[in-house]
């Protein structure tokens, strides 16, 4: 079974979506970390430039995938990468990773042959539109943007102490800008999809709302 769980930046989607697929015994697949793992062996060669030949290369080169019981390990050939994924400098290169068709070509592939293998909670921008289509459930979070700013700023002021809300915030409208208006899998509500408004829930409220919905549909 695969459980898609999209939405923006930030509406609680990663952490929704690891503790349902640990109450339901389903497997978490974070989509996201193939972005982030590409984007940081990109910034790591001399030179960051992205064109058929070089995405290619780096495909036909090296292997990305994910470990662990909860896929939450991404290895980069032998390499365990996860700890260098949040950096700033892949925050800020990550939309020209996630903008390219050749390479969300290519990692969509990786993502539907993991699927096939696993029972799988899955969330990201374009999941259950473009990645699983055919997923046999599909939620799509929201929240309004102030609640997803002060989130996003109390989870990164635990590392970055000066750091200041409005330029959360104003990143924030930036992300959503490039989500949606992109021109290769922007984000869109699936229409088959279940809207779940965040602004007031709790990560706990939110995964029990949709276990909930869940549950009752399979009976």
């Amino acid at each position: 079974m695969i459980i898609s769980i999209d939405g923006p930046a930030a509406s609680g989607k990663s952490t929704t979506a690891r503790l349902l697929a640990n109450k339901l015994s389903f497997k978490h697949l974070n989509t996201g970390m193939f972005y982030r793992g590409v984007t940081y062996a990109f910034i790591r060669q001399e030179n960051f430039e992205l064109n058929k030949e070089s995405i290619n290369d780096f495909f036909n080169n090296n292997t990305l995938y994910l470990k662990g019981d909860n896929l939450d390990v991404l290895f980069l050939n032998s390499e365990d990468i996860s700890n260098y994924l949040a950096l700033d400098s892949i925050n800020e290169k990550i939309h020209l990773i996630s903008n390219n068709s050749l390479i969300r070509e290519k990692l969509v592939s990786m993502q539907r042959l993991i699927a096939q293998d696993h029972n799988i909670v899955c969330e990201g921008r374009d999941i259950g539109s473009v990645v699983f289509p055919n997923a046999e459930f599909k939620f799509f979070l929201i929240a309004d943007i102030e609640s997803r700013a002060l989130r996003r700023y109390n989870e990164q002021k635990k590392t970055n102490h000066s750091l200041l809300y409005d330029d959360v915030k104003e990143a924030l409208i930036t992300r959503d800008l490039n989500d949606t208006t992109r021109s290769n899998s922007p984000l869109i509500k699936p229409l088959d999809s279940i809207e779940v408004d965040t602004t007031n829930m709790t990560i706990d409220m939110q995964v029990d709302y949709i276990y909930k919905l869940i549950k009752q549909d399979k009976k």
